[in-house]
């Protein structure tokens, strides 16, 4: 990576990259800190079409005046302006929090405004911060490459144009052109982790190597490189071995380990709408469970969230209660489940061709029947005599998520039919027969 140090060639630099035209919509993330306001400064005099986008986190006492601020600099300027001011910020974990806030903020003002890209001043000195901060923390594969200059929001580009620019060039830069800024004066508090690396652990660090920044760099995009094949290999695999979301576990079971949690983070991130993170320590569970002789488990991701392993595959699935269905059939009729799907009791065979059907010889004796989900101690007549609904279920390969939802059809003491998967043999020996459709 090239880094840029001199003020003058920011602008120039800019736009020889080609990151955005002349007269597109940008929405500017405008903070009031020098960095923003230079990357401010440097896009006005490169586009004409700009919207600044203003958060005001409500944290200190300068900030009602810097909204003003920055304000009336847009109507001066000619730019429009969008502020929000946050009313809550009393959480636990504030700066995550208020990064969410924000992000929130500029993509409804991209909406708003029909723009596909949001600036932000993110610069070189923010991205060794946060390698650094990612080494110690810890962190996915993907995450040890830092922070992308171009990444994808939904329908809006995150563009950063100065990822390559160092700190004091930045500084230079408002120098030279008189750029008006404010300084935050949380910033130099240890209270927070990047504070802390800021101004104590990355210093520490140059002491030991003055190249620091450039072999931190180094160090983000050779696992950049590394990242990208693994994505490729990891985006064959699921278009060959992928349905549904649903992965073949065999298949799976092949895979180079990074590769395995790329698709693990994959299948998490598409069910969750990218709202579950897993840990370290989770993967390594995912990958032991399957590769274990038990065809049927799952591990917790979140209080909402399963990763399950069922005989072929794998997948992720979201909990929901199971509503007790236990309905008390005593006369022939049609008696209804849900929405979409009825078991209708009748004395005429239906003469079209449906073989999701039961029959059993009718008699004064044959009601009370009862439709309900599967119980602990079922059972079942075969003509090899009788056996339990649990190992039917096993037998037959049903997954052990479906099997307490099975809805069975049953006498006081026996169950008579589970429909689609076995019928309970009876004498059908008989006149007079009811017949049981499943009705969808």
């Amino acid at each position: 990576m090239w880094v840029m140090h001199m003020a003058n060639d920011l602008v120039q630099d800019i736009r020889q990259r080609n990151l955005f035209t002349a007269d597109e919509s940008i929405v500017v993330a405008l903070s009031g800190g020098v960095d923003s306001m230079v990357l401010f400064d440097v896009l006005h005099r490169i586009n004409t079409n700009l919207i600044i986008a203003h958060v005001n986190h409500n944290k200190r006492e300068a900030s009602i005046a810097e909204y003003e601020f920055i304000k009336e600099m847009a109507k001066q300027r000619g730019v429009r302006f969008e502020g929000y001011t946050v009313k809550e910020n009393e959480t636990a974990n504030f700066q995550h929090d208020a990064r969410l806030q924000r992000y929130r903020f500029f993509r409804a003002v991209a909406q708003k405004y029909n723009a596909r890209k949001i600036a932000v001043a993110h610069h070189l000195d923010d991205q060794v911060e946060t390698v650094l901060m990612r080494i110690v923390r810890g962190t996915s594969f993907s995450g040890y490459t830092g922070i992308k200059e171009i990444r994808i929001d939904r329908n809006v580009s995150i563009v950063r144009p100065l990822m390559h620019v160092k700190k004091d060039a930045i500084l230079a830069y408002a120098n030279e052109h008189d750029i008006p800024y404010f300084e935050d004066e949380s910033n130099r508090e240890d209270i927070y982790t990047r504070n802390r690396f800021r101004n104590h652990i990355i210093p520490l660090l140059r002491e030991e190597n003055p190249n620091l920044d450039n072999k931190i760099i180094q160090l983000a995009e050779y696992i950049d490189s590394a990242d990208e094949l693994i994505e490729e290999q990891k985006n064959a695999f699921l278009k060959e071995y992928s349905m549904y979301s649903h992965v073949s576990l065999h298949d799976f079971n092949k895979l180079n380990r990074v590769v395995k949690i790329k698709v693990i983070q994959h299948l998490v991130n598409v069910t969750t709408d990218d709202n579950v993170e897993v840990s370290y320590e989770q993967y390594k569970q995912i990958i032991d469970m399957c590769l274990s002789d038990d065809p049927n488990q799952r591990i917790s991701l979140s209080g909402d969230y399963d990763f399950v392993k069922e005989y072929d595959v794998i997948y992720v699935t979201k909990l929901e209660d199971i509503v007790p269905i236990n309905i008390k059939v005593e006369k022939p009729g049609e008696y209804f489940v849900s929405d979409n799907k009825s078991y209708l009791f009748t004395n005429e065979r239906l003469v079209q061709n449906n073989s999701n059907y039961f029959e059993l010889c009718y008699n004064k004796l044959v009601f009370p029947l009862y439709i309900r989900q599967r119980q602990d101690g079922d059972k079942m007549s075969l003509k090899v005599g009788t056996k339990k609904v649990k190992d039917i279920l096993i037998d037959q390969k049903v997954p052990q998520s479906q099997r307490d939802r099975l809805l069975v059809i049953a006498t006081d003491d026996r169950v008579l039919w589970i429909p689609g998967i076995k019928k309970s043999h009876v004498d059908r020996e008989c006149n007079d027969k009811l017949y049981i459709y499943e009705v969808e």
